[in-house]
């Protein structure tokens, strides 16, 4: 009897039976008959249909000096253990024991690594990198980043095959995007890239809870429920960054949050067993990012949506939402910070925050901006300047600040949205008293902001000596610095901003020609060079950064400087 996939009998089709006994025979019997000849011929057919496969271009193979390119075994111990205490907080993407496992097993040299593993080791070690306490470690690993970032990509890129849908696969392909974001490498291009991990993790059913599917451990369980939520925060932040739509919506999917339980408490557990004892005393930042992420994704939906404005009170209406939701996390947090049993959550708990209050920014900037002429926003402009001064207290934590200093997309939140509003608000009106008694009150009283502007701008500063190439940032902050000084102190602005302007340009002149030269004689790795000189360059990274210039942090937009005299 055909059967379909509801579970109702298609009566129409028993006129097929004989060919369905026929089937079972050769296909499915587990016991010796009539039909054996003809089951062992399937079964040589199955397995040449493998050895054509197994000829064909494979993903499998990576060049085989790869681990000669990794740092010591104590370097690598503490990029992993720094990856877990960071990133892991908020981005559910490996189970700890298993990966453990794994790495035991390479450095013992007790089996021969697996290509998933040695790409899942060699990001870790990008991320970790970024925010080690070790400039030397850091710049050490930095030289290898952009090449161990092209072979994941490439081994991910080869020909699509069965073994690809793995939640392996899906791990590294997590992994990379993150990687992508904190190194700048194609960083804009992620939302794209998220879109297709999406589809990818819903072929393979993760946006279908484990409840409904077909008995597993609870280790797989939770593994399967993090990976899905990690993937829907990172497309959810990929799609506020690019300006477009999430492409995804919480009716398309009933996978249930992931539990507040470590890895070690899920290991060897099974679905059956009671649920009350894996509840850690630890907070899970994923769990308080998961509480909102139905509301954020409708809120980037309002954020970037091409149709007319929203009206505005429905605006206030959603903001009223999200500024409670990021007072719930905060609090949670700040709970955490005291009773997590000793644990640091500061990268994690700046991580958090930042993933979750740029939402009010962007929902409210478009209107503060707006206020300095309208009154009737000015609700907005609270809003938004408090959440800028939000941002810039991330740069007070050391470890979060490294990463906010290599990052791209999401990370350079501070130097795009964040500054202009800073230097908006420090502006006097020109109806305003400018008097000296007014001047001094109006420096005393903004003298926080200033302290916050003057930040903003060594931060971006510091960024060009980190990498950064895109000078406009830096030239353009300095010059509005200068304006907002000579605002407050009475001064004619154009002489302060000319000075400004041709101190910053030199600085960068400098740093730049210091990274061509350094570029030029800073040793290189022979296992990486001769990867990269044989010309293995993936599409994905090198031709669609070609094609899509206009979103390259080269062509950020500071056009609004061209309208600023009009209301400074």
């Amino acid at each position: 009897m055909l059967v379909t996939a509801e579970g109702s009998e298609v009566e129409e089709l028993t006129s097929l039976q004989p060919i369905g006994e026929f089937y079972d025979a050769i296909f499915q019997a587990t016991n010796h008959g009539p039909q054996d000849k003809i089951a062992e011929k399937v079964n040589q057919c199955k397995q040449l249909s493998r050895d054509v496969k197994n000829k064909r271009p494979s993903r499998g193979c990576l060049p085989a000096d790869l681990p000669r390119s990794f740092p010591g075994h104590q370097v690598m111990g503490e990029l992993i253990e720094l990856y877990f205490a960071t990133f892991e907080s908020c981005y559910r993407i490996l189970n700890r024991p298993s990966f453990q496992k794994e790495y035991e097993g390479y450095i013992n040299d007790s089996e021969p690594p697996k290509s998933p593993f040695m790409l899942q080791l060699l990001l870790v070690m990008v991320l970790a990198s970024t925010i080690h306490g070790d400039a030397n470690i850091r710049s050490q690993i930095m030289t290898k980043s952009s090449t161990w970032i092209h072979i994941a990509q490439s081994w991910l890129s080869a020909p699509l095959e069965k073994d690809r849908l793995t939640l392996e696969g899906i791990q590294i392909n997590c992994l990379l995007l993150l990687a992508r974001q904190v190194t700048r490498i194609g960083a804009d291009l992620v939302w794209i890239s998220a879109g297709s991990l999406i589809r990818m993790a819903m072929q393979m059913g993760l946006h279908q809870d484990p409840d409904y599917l077909e008995e597993m451990s609870r280790q797989q369980e939770e593994i399967r429920r993090r990976l899905w939520y990690t993937i829907l925060e990172m497309n959810v932040q990929a799609a506020l960054d690019s300006g477009m739509l999430p492409m995804i919506t919480d009716t398309d999917y009933n996978t249930h949050p992931p539990s507040n339980v470590s890895d070690n408490d899920l290991e060897g557990t099974m679905r059956e067993q009671s649920q009350e004892g894996g509840h850690s005393n630890h907070v899970s930042f994923q769990s308080l990012l998961a509480d909102s992420l139905s509301l954020r994704l409708r809120a980037t939906r309002v954020i970037n949506s091409l149709q007319d404005e929203p009206p505005y009170d429905q605006v206030l209406a959603l903001g009223n939402e999200l500024a409670s939701a990021c007072s719930n996390a905060t609090i949670a947090i700040e709970q955490a910070s005291t009773t997590d049993c000793g644990r640091s959550v500061g990268f994690a708990s700046s991580f958090c925050n930042h993933l979750l209050r740029r939402f009010p920014l962007c929902l409210h900037y478009q209107y503060a901006v707006k206020a300095k002429k309208s009154p009737f926003y000015s609700y907005s402009q609270k809003v938004c300047l408090e959440a800028a001064q939000d941002l810039v207290l991330f740069l007070e934590d050391d470890q979060y600040y490294r990463l906010l200093l290599t990052g791209g997309g999401m990370f350079r939140d501070i130097i795009t949205r964040g500054a202009l509003l800073l230097f908006l608000e420090l502006n006097p009106e020109p109806q305003e008293d400018n008097s000296s008694f007014a001047r001094r009150r109006r420096r005393a009283r903004q003298e926080p902001l200033l302290q916050d502007a003057r930040r903003v701008v060594q931060y971006a500063k510091d960024r060009m000596r980190h990498g950064e190439t895109n000078v406009k940032v830096y030239v353009c902050l300095s010059m509005m610095m200068a304006q907002a000084e000579s605002h407050l102190d009475g001064l004619p602005p154009k002489e302060a901003i000319s000075k400004a302007l041709h101190d910053s340009l030199d600085i960068c002149h400098r740093l730049l020609e210091q990274r061509v030269a350094d570029a030029c004689t800073s040793p290189t790795d022979p296992v990486l060079e001769s990867w990269a000189s044989s010309g293995m360059v993936i599409p994905a990274l090198a031709d669609l950064d070609a094609d899509f210039d206009f979103l390259d942090g080269e062509n950020l937009d500071m056009g609004f400087l061209e309208n600023l005299s009009n209301t400074w």
